[in-house]
């Protein structure tokens, strides 16, 4: 018995390498993000109170890049996600993958700016 391919549609149990690649892109785009928010958590803790290390690197604009880093980079890779959904979407591809990694980004993107920016920037963004 052969098995026939349907024409279209989103071919769901089928093996595809654009659905490993969308899991690897946003994994890694996700520990791309994590790391370089406990980064910036460490460099802001180290800023404040009498163990302040350098006064050069606590300014205003380091803690602020160091706030919104994260969350630009999942920013950057959701965008591309569904940049690279529509591009599979048009060649008639498995695009669905693409969209869950790039909803899964904006998802993170959106914890990092409401959890991460006010404790590290709360202050230079305060006043």
């Amino acid at each position: 018995m052969q098995m026939q391919e349907r024409p279209g549609g989103d071919r769901l149990g089928q093996e595809d390498h654009e659905v490993h690649a969308a899991v690897r892109f946003a994994v890694l785009a996700a520990v791309a993000g994590a790391a370089f928010l406990v980064v910036a958590a460490l460099w802001a803790s180290a800023c404040k109170g009498a163990m302040a290390i350098d006064t050069v690197a606590c300014g205003a604009p380091q803690l602020t890049i160091l706030a919104f880093g994260a969350p630009l980079i999942l920013l950057a890779a959701g965008c591309w996600a569904f940049l690279r959904t529509y591009r599979i979407w048009r060649s008639n591809g498995i695009w669905w993958a693409w969209q869950g990694a790039g909803w899964f980004l904006f998802m993170l993107m959106l914890v990092t700016l409401t959890m991460g920016v006010p404790p590290i920037a709360g202050h230079v963004l305060a006043g």
